[in-house]
């Protein structure tokens, strides 16, 4: 018999109903025994003419017991099955008006429930085959090159399959291959084939990011899976790219480029073995798991190359030369316990703060490294007495008696220790074309046309307009 292909979102019911029963089978009919006995099989299954899924089964045991009385008929104990909850998107009905509706002819019970050629009521629950003959033939049941939403519902919304059902819904052959979960995401792309069989909650076990994966969000939620899953820990296999030999050192552009990539197996927490005192932004941007939750890559503490047991007092001269990342794994506090501390080793040697002017003058060291020059500087200086915001005096420039006077050439050589101590306005109060004593801060050499072009408004600083020398 020639049977009509179609697209439809429909599949013949009754064959995938005996794999997915929510319970045991009922007796089945004996169809060859009453072979001649009924004119159509409507007179048993009203309902698949009608589209009344309701009468599928419309015979009775008050039917039976018409012939099998007792008397001339051995009387049966036999009742019609129950319609059981499956995930199948058919109708008897809706599949006859899409044939209709593509020209087809009306397919007849045995087109579905016999075999070509059999005799009469010699049928049977239709079966898969019989559903991928018309609707995907010569393609296998379990295959990707199959569209299962034409004959499946979502799991979510076959809300009466039982957990025990869903737990045994067959699967497709490659998810047992070595390699399926570092690369099932390329079958992300057709999320209402996971549907099928999967929840949201499938893919949380492993994925951290779930709630962040728009192929995930798509499935929806359910309870039956949530159920299943609950004592399956997570897999993470390692991609190829973690074991070449540099990927550890090497690893940040990669985090930086694709942070959601790496929040599939990685929690904030996972980085921050390595990745102390919150972390680049690509760690803060991964999902962070609730305490005690084992979701995850865990890794261990890592010391970087030359990290030997040692390096701490020897650490110096890498930190200096900037040849390390130092602030990748450590905060500015960790320094500070250490170089600042009053209970372990101080950086500088005893006494160095009664000293300590000629080095921060030459610069021998850069201060700046663990100091603010703006708020640890003049916090101390002013505290003591030592600054001469305010005066005249010059107390902290040696006592010189002429400092004021001849500060400008300090000031134009190193304008940043100035800054440590003084703020704009100190200077303002006399280098002001607008107010105070007027006195210009340019040298002899001074190209106020130079200035202007670099900015504007670093001369609207002191001048109400721009001088005549430095006017376009």
């Amino acid at each position: 018999m020639k049977r009509a292909v179609l697209t439809v979102p429909f599949a013949l019911a009754l064959g995938a109903v005996g794999a997915l029963l929510s319970g045991p089978r009922a007796q089945p009919f004996p169809h060859a025994e009453h072979a001649g006995l009924f004119p159509t099989c409507l007179g048993c299954h009203a309902g698949a003419g009608s589209g009344d899924s309701t009468r599928l089964f419309s015979v009775t045991a008050e039917d039976c017991a018409e012939c099998h009385d007792g008397a001339e008929l051995q009387a049966v104990n036999w009742s019609p099955p129950r319609r059981e909850a499956t995930n199948l998107a058919f109708g008897h009905g809706e599949h006859a008006e899409e044939l209709a509706k593509a020209g087809e002819p009306r397919l007849g019970c045995a087109g579905c429930h016999a075999e070509d050629g059999a005799p009469a009521m010699e049928v049977s629950l239709a079966v898969v085959e019989n559903c991928l003959s018309c609707h995907a033939p010569g393609e296998p049941h379990l295959s990707y090159s199959v569209d299962c939403t034409t004959c499946h519902l979502p799991l979510v919304r076959a809300v009466g399959l039982p957990v025990e059902r869903v737990a045994e819904l067959p699967a497709m052959p490659d998810h047992d291959d070595p390699d399926f979960v570092s690369e099932h995401g390329e079958l992300a792309g057709r999320p209402e084939t996971c549907a099928i069989c999967h929840a949201r909650e499938s893919c949380a076990r492993c994925h951290l990011n779930a709630d962040r994966l728009a192929p995930v969000v798509a499935l929806g939620s359910d309870t039956r899976i949530a159920r299943l899953v609950a004592d399956r820990p997570g897999q993470w296999p390692e991609p190829a790219s973690h074991r070449r030999p540099e990927w550890l050192w090497g690893h940040g552009d990669v985090a930086r480029e694709s942070t959601a990539r790496c929040a599939n197996c990685h929690a904030q927490r996972s980085c921050e073995a390595c990745h102390s005192g919150g972390g680049p932004p690509a760690v803060v941007a991964l999902p962070r798991v609730p305490a005690g939750d084992p979701r995850g890559v865990q890794i261990a503490d890592v010391r970087p190359p030359g990290h030997t047991p040692d390096f701490a007092t020897r650490h110096g001269t890498a930190a200096a030369a900037g040849l390390l990342q130092c602030s990748v794994c450590h905060t500015e506090r960790q320094c500070a316990d250490c170089h600042a501390g009053s209970e372990k080793p101080r950086f500088h040697a005893a006494g160095f703060v009664l000293r300590h002017a000629p080095e921060a003058f030459a610069r021998d060291s850069d201060c700046t490294a663990c100091h603010s020059g703006e708020a640890f500087c003049r916090d101390c200086h002013s505290g003591l007495g030592l600054a001469s915001e305010g005066r005249t005096g010059g107390a902290f420039h040696d006592a010189q008696p002429t400092w004021l006077l001849a500060h400008g050439l300090a000031a134009r050589q190193d304008l940043e220790s100035c800054t440590t101590c003084h703020e704009e306005r100190s200077c303002l109060r006399c280098h002001s074309a607008k107010a105070g004593f007027r006195v210009s801060p340019h040298g002899p050499d001074f190209d106020p046309a130079h200035a202007a072009d670099k900015s504007q408004q670093s001369c609207g600083i002191c001048h109400l307009t721009l001088p005549e020398a430095a006017r376009p």
